[in-house]
């Protein structure tokens, strides 16, 4: 099975990142770019950085730098203006590959019809428009696991929206009434799966260059965690999603659901309606994932920045 990551990192897009690629990297195809937690040069910068500090040999294409209707928007205050907890890293010597992410996204679909999925950590827009633009592509895409939503109406971004979906709500909508098999990972089974001081501290003895990296720009994300809850922790969202998307196992409690995603509404733009009635003859178009094994995926993240993976 083949693999394209799109992302917007990110400090949690970048420890999914880090995930996937020690344990299915030489499954991916590449890494797709998009605005969303900063803006598209700090995010295609900082993919760029992650394949380097991964030693892997993987193009990046940089996608859209904004949203299909709305002004962009971005999540500075929870991952820096970097996007890495402004822990000024170097430049990358990689550049981006040539071409746009979308017709990268379109063309690695037709090659291997049927034997790829998607990883989406960011904004929808890339799928959406390469969905748009060639229709043809819905039935060759294997699944979609993505970080998305909400379960219970409890947002990250609005009361009811989380970041993802709200950032760029049209593309959402095109992506669940795609009819593409997906998996989702909700903010709040995030919110549930927040790892706690136990595990900060393990991130912060590991001695890799990938550990001490991902440590330096995670120590941004753990001061707003502690001023906003009073306790030490981080809560990894993408993280979750790839998790899932490299052993299913790491979810412990799924259903079946109907996703939509409302793109109006004073109040609710962005939220992510989900009905999960079987005897009102409701035809699912999600899994939804409601609880995750937080000790699995501490281990698997933890071995991913130490690189023992076996």
């Amino acid at each position: 099975m083949k693999w394209i990551i799109d992302t917007d990192p990110g400090i949690d897009d970048a420890a999914a990142i880090i995930t996937f690629l020690a344990y299915r990297g030489e499954d991916v195809l590449g890494i797709t770019t998009v605005h969303g937690n900063v803006g598209i040069e700090h995010t295609t910068k900082n993919a760029l950085r992650l394949v380097e500090l991964m030693g892997m040999d993987i193009p990046v294409y940089k996608g859209l730098t904004q949203p299909l209707l709305q002004p962009p928007a971005t999540a500075t205050a929870f991952h820096g203006s970097d996007g890495f907890g402004d822990a000024h890293l170097p430049d990358p010597t990689r550049t981006v590959a040539c071409g746009h992410a979308v017709d990268f996204i379109i063309d690695q679909v037709h090659r291997h019809a049927g034997d790829i999925c998607l990883l989406t950590l960011g904004p929808l827009s890339n799928i959406a428009v390469a969905l748009a633009k060639d229709r043809s592509i819905t039935r060759e895409i294997r699944e979609i696991y993505m970080m998305a939503g909400t379960c219970r109406g409890r947002g990250n971004t609005t009361a009811a929206s989380e970041f993802n979906v709200y950032t760029d709500p049209e593309a959402a909508a095109i992506v669940f009434a795609s009819g593409v098999p997906i998996t989702v990972v909700p903010w709040e089974t995030c919110v549930d799966t927040m790892f706690g001081p136990d595990v900060v501290e393990e991130i912060r003895k590991i001695e890799t260059t990938v550990g001490r990296t991902f440590a330096k720009a995670m120590e941004f994300a753990v001061k707003k965690t502690l001023a906003s809850t009073g306790r030490e922790g981080v809560v990894l969202c993408d993280l979750l999603a790839a998790c899932a998307a490299i052993d299913p196992s790491v979810v412990l409690e799924s259903e079946k659901v109907l996703m939509r995603v409302e793109t109006g509404g004073v109040y609710s733009r962005g939220f992510t309606m989900v009905d999960g009635r079987p005897n009102r003859g409701v035809q699912p178009n999600a899994v939804l994932c409601t609880g995750c094994d937080r000790s699995k995926i501490a281990s698997m993240f933890l071995a991913a920045l130490g690189h023992k993976t076996n």
